[in-house]
């Protein structure tokens, strides 16, 4: 008969068997707990590798798409209109569509220009051209009419038309009326194509004008637009040629498209348009001509009030009647005292007998231009808003005698103040009857402003007629004014 284990290792061998169960089942706890923590760690990679494959695709496939669109490069050609007249056989040839012969010569020459491994190397031959002409068509179109370029201001839109329409890609662009806006319009547009992929080059004619010199001078350093910049050359004035060759930039010439030299127009507006209807005498001369013209100081405000002497009888003062803003770096002090008018009083006995109806001469029977008020700085401003959509007539105004048919001009009311504004900016204009003018109600100037000791413009429109050196602006006697014959 077997013999028991005695009660002492029973009960040290079921505490064995417990001890093993209990660690069993802890190594069981543990295997499944591992599975588990393993299983979710391989889902969350899983799921990674599936977002890294799709956005791996997704950005071949982007890249594909880019590079495709990029192999349609491109060059562009952005021009300031009013600096770059094109050359004057494109206008004599407006009957034969002298516009879509000036777009073929500038498309030619922009190609030539691209074959030439020297200039442009590793750049596509047959790459599309597009072309911006950036202009105030308006002030062109009279500058170019001065000039015998076109017979008529209208005749700019035929020109531009053909010009567009030659090419899908060629514009005309009008900026309106303001001395910024071409400026404007063509350096925003200059900086939207800089880091373009797809533009290789960017040809920009507007080195008449140093306004364009700081904008320029910003890319001196960058390596991604400075060699994609071509200055085309032009006319240009001594200082702006001298600005230029210090900038880092290669340049070129259109001569068979652009003119070479600026267009002489300061002497020629007066008999241009002394038939037509002009709101005020701003005249948009081309920027070339702008470096000329800021020799000419901006005069500053008379000391001469009108109070202070026989009323309506000081002949004009230097005024400035060009742009709306003026440069306070230009201003300059008033007048020589000898070139003030000494202004007697009214005679009759000396000439007519009613001074309102009869014209101011000095001793030399040179007609004076008897003293306007200087419209405010607010007046100016209002003036300027006014015309900034519709020239105010100043026939309608200032004669009250506008005989055009459907007058395209704004003859709507305007109060004593825009008319005193209207008439002492067309005082700007040389009447082109001279010294001799004897008609009454002429709004036109008779003398220079400045004054031949004053005024430093080689150009000045009123050389042309005579009106330039007349220094005795003393009243001598009224004479009677005649019927207006023109």
């Amino acid at each position: 008969m077997a013999v028991l284990p005695n009660p002492h290792d029973l009960q040290r061998r079921l505490q064995d068997y417990r001890a093993f169960d209990e660690a069993r089942q802890s190594e069981f706890d543990f295997l499944v707990q591992s599975c588990v923590t393993l299983n979710t760690e391989r889902s969350t990679l899983q799921s990674d590798l599936d977002d890294e494959r799709n956005t791996r695709r997704s950005w071949r496939k982007r890249a594909e798409e880019a590079e495709a669109l990029v192999q349609r490069k491109f060059v562009v050609v952005l021009v300031d209109g009013d600096g770059y007249p094109f050359r004057k056989a494109f206008y004599d040839a407006l009957a034969t569509a002298g516009g879509s012969k000036a777009a073929n010569e500038l498309y030619n020459e922009v190609m030539n220009n691209l074959k030439t491994a020297e200039a442009f190397p590793n750049i596509n031959a047959d790459c599309d051209v597009l072309v911006n002409i950036y202009a105030n068509k308006m002030g062109l179109a009279r500058v170019l009419a001065a000039c015998d370029y076109i017979n008529h201001p209208s005749q700019i839109d035929q020109f531009f038309c053909s010009f567009t329409q030659s090419r899908s890609l060629f514009q005309f662009i009008d900026c309106g009326h303001g001395k910024e806006r071409v400026d404007a319009k063509l350096r925003d547009t200059f900086r939207f194509y800089a880091y373009n992929a797809q533009c290789q080059r960017i040809f920009l004619a507007c080195s008449h004008d140093n306004g364009y010199i700081a904008e320029l001078d910003k890319y001196r350093h960058d390596m991604i637009v400075m060699p994609k910049v071509m200055l085309v050359h032009a006319a240009q004035t001594p200082s702006a040629a001298k600005a230029y060759a210090n900038l880092p930039f290669k340049y070129t010439r259109f001569d068979k498209v652009f003119e070479t030299t600026a267009l002489d127009i300061t002497s020629k507006l007066d008999t241009a348009f002394s038939g037509t209807h002009l709101s005020g005498p701003y005249v948009e001369t081309p920027k070339a001509e702008q470096a000329v013209n800021e020799a000419t100081p901006t005069p500053s405000r008379s000391t001469h009030s009108s109070d202070n002497n026989t009323p309506g009888l000081q002949p004009l003062t230097p005024v400035d009647v060009n742009t709306k803003n003026t440069n306070t770096s230009q201003v300059a002090s008033p007048p020589p005292a000898a070139e003030v008018a000494k202004t007697n009083p009214p005679n009759p006995a000396n000439g007519a007998g009613d001074t309102k109806k009869s014209i101011p001469i000095n001793r030399f029977g040179q007609r004076i231009d008897l003293k306007l008020r200087m419209p405010s700085t607010a007046e100016m401003d209002k003036f300027e808003d006014r015309i900034y959509r519709r020239k105010l007539c100043n026939e309608h105004h200032l004669r009250d005698n506008c005989e055009a048919y459907g007058c395209r001009f704004d003859h709507d009311p305007i109060d004593a103040n825009m008319r005193n504004t209207l008439r002492y900016k067309a005082r700007s204009i040389p009447c082109a009857q001279g010294s001799k003018c004897r008609r009454l109600d002429c709004f036109y100037g008779h003398q220079c402003p400045w004054g031949s000791d004053n005024c430093f413009n080689p150009k000045c429109g009123f050389i042309r007629n005579g009106l330039h050196d007349i220094k005795d602006l003393e009243i001598a006697r009224f004479v009677p004014a005649t019927a207006a014959t023109y």
